[in-house]
């Protein structure tokens, strides 16, 4: 959308597919930001390289092809112009501050230092680390049968049809590596801002001809057998092609139609893709389409920090200093018979000094001229020194919301100190976070293996993620007992069934049952027979009296 160089060609963008052309698309250029680069900083990128589209890597793009992008901003010229030259101050601080894209070799070279890498792991890691669970939503309808015995055999038939659609479900999602190729997407959303998988369905050819077209998840777009599986797609080697910047109303506004992915265009319904930090339409081109990454958000902490520690460290290691007050009037320069004046002489003085530091370091006694020189240690208070380098840690654990016994394992100081508040609060930052980015992703690979293993949909499984905060195992039998003598004392009181109760224990994601079939009828208590304790002879019965 935003300024592009203009081209004095025309060339036309690669069609969608065989048979479709777009018309000729001309690259719009908004001159009344030119007007204001003068008033950045000289040091700081240009507002002009802020806003063009991102670089592709070598090998993306095939030579002689360029991205395809509509033009609609001549009539707003103008009016965005006028609001950059007034908004000067801001636009310096902005430059300066170096919000804009990076490019994915820096942000990889970020990714490096653990500093950066470190938080990006604990929410990759925590996000699929219990995983979810499968389920299913469909119930029978028990007016429609004629008598409890036909309904009762149907929630068996139907439960057990459930549970062998679920165990294969799982089987194919292991079988694909999904939980593995989750984390390894989140993690490279957080370092670069969007992440990329690629479907393989029906062993089509990797050009135009076979990924640049529409995938319909639907049992006429995926057949029986066909999905081959999921590859994760470094973001570095992806550009979009054809985004539509005409009207908000229109589809696909900035959203791109297809990508190349190294030289091959695939249509966006082939990708899975994943950007938890969206950046605004204006900044779209410039971030390959991608969002704003955690190392990004990182960098000025992280910075703070490392000055900080390298600080901390230099006055610690220097936190004494030794002070030779002697005649700088006079030569240093000793021979052996003793000390001689006249002119000063640097080299001399530096080699007493050297000499000085090598006779003291390490020794217990410090020798220096009685009459000529003296010595003194000034020690720096090393107080204060770790709540700055302390401070420093919480700053940049504060930006992804990670307690600090999760991101660096330092536990809280004092008596009753606790972390299990501060952790309930990450666990539910990570369940929005899998809400809002795992979850359609998710989604849409469980309608494909749905189809890839029977041929249609069913729209009654669902899942859920497994909570990350669980009880121990005490507190958990003592909510199984509490859930236990709720539906004793509704069945005594005619609220509800044993058969409703198995059914609750059994839909139940927490219980401790929740593996087991419990359809069907109960098996009821047990008859205890009376223990033995050997023949009744030798204990007062019919036998008579037994013998001491």
């Amino acid at each position: 959308m935003w300024p592009f160089k203009r081209t004095t060609g025309t060339t036309a963008p690669l069609p969608e597919s065989e048979g479709e052309v777009r018309p000729e698309r001309r690259e719009p250029f908004i001159r009344g930001f030119r007007n204001i680069e003068q008033f950045a900083c000289d040091a700081a990128p240009t507002l002009i390289s802020r806003l063009s589209p991102c670089r592709p890597a070598p090998g993306v793009v095939p030579e002689g092809q360029r991205m395809a992008f509509d033009s609609a901003l001549d009539g707003v010229d103008a009016s965005l112009g006028a609001y950059a030259r007034g908004n000067i101050e801001g636009l310096q601080s902005w430059l300066a501050d170096g919000l804009g894209f990076m490019g994915y070799p820096y942000l990889s070279q970020m990714a490096m230092r653990a500093e950066f890498r470190k938080p990006c792991d604990v929410i990759a890691r925590e996000a699929t680390r219990e995983w979810v669970r499968l389920k299913s939503t469909k119930n029978v309808e028990e007016t429609e049968y004629d008598t409890d015995e036909e309904a009762r055999a149907a929630r068996e038939q139907l439960s057990q049809e459930t549970g062998h659609k679920i165990s294969d479900l799982e089987a194919e999602l292991k079988r694909l590596d999904v939980r593995r190729l989750l984390y390894r997407m989140t993690l490279d959303s957080l370092i670069y801002g969007v992440s990329y998988a690629w479907i393989d369905v029906g062993g089509l050819p990797k050009d135009a001809t076979g990924q640049n077209v529409p995938l319909k998840v639907t049992k006429y777009g995926v057949e029986k057998g066909s999905l081959g599986g999921l590859k994760r797609i470094d973001p570095v080697w992806t550009a979009p092609n054809y985004y539509n910047a005409d009207s908000p109303y229109s589809s696909g506004f900035y959203d791109p139609d297809n990508y190349w992915v190294q030289g091959c265009l695939t249509h966006k319904d082939r990708l899975l893709k994943m950007v938890p930090y969206e950046v605004p339409d204006i900044f779209k081109p410039a971030f390959n389409f991608g969002g704003l990454s955690l190392t990004q958000q990182l960098r000025p902490y992280v910075h703070n920090f490392l000055r900080t520690r390298n600080s901390v460290s230099n006055i610690t290691a220097n936190f004494s200093k030794l002070v030779l007050k002697t005649d700088m009037m006079g030569n240093m320069g000793t021979a052996q018979s003793g000390l001689s004046y006249g002119d000063i002489s640097s080299s001399s003085i530096q080699a007493r000094a050297a000499f000085m530091q090598q006779v003291s370091e390490g020794q217990d006694t410090i020798i220096a001229d009685l009459n000529a020189e003296d010595v003194s240690i000034i020690a720096t208070p090393l107080g204060g020194l770790s709540d700055l380098q302390a401070q420093a840690m919480e700053a940049m654990a504060s930006i992804p919301g990670i307690p600090l016994v999760k991101l660096f394992g330092i536990t809280p100081n004092g008596l009753n100190a606790s972390s299990e508040g501060e952790i309930r609060v990450f666990y539910d930052e990570i369940a929005a976070f899998q809400e809002n980015n795992l979850r359609p992703i998710l989604e849409r690979i469980i309608r494909l293996v749905q189809l890839h293993l029977w041929g249609e949909l069913d729209d009654t499984i669902d899942f859920d993620f497994v909570n990350l905060w669980q009880l121990d195992d005490e507190k958990a039998a003592m909510v199984e007992k509490a859930k236990a003598e709720t539906d004793r004392m509704n069945i005594e009181a005619g609220k509800i069934t044993p058969d409703e109760a198995r059914m609750r224990e059994e839909q139940d994601q927490n219980s401790i049952y929740r593996g087991v079939n419990l359809s069907g009828d109960a098996p009821g208590i047990p008859e205890q027979d009376i223990p033995s304790f050997g023949s009744h002879e030798g204990f007062g019965g019919e036998g008579g009296e037994g013998e001491l």
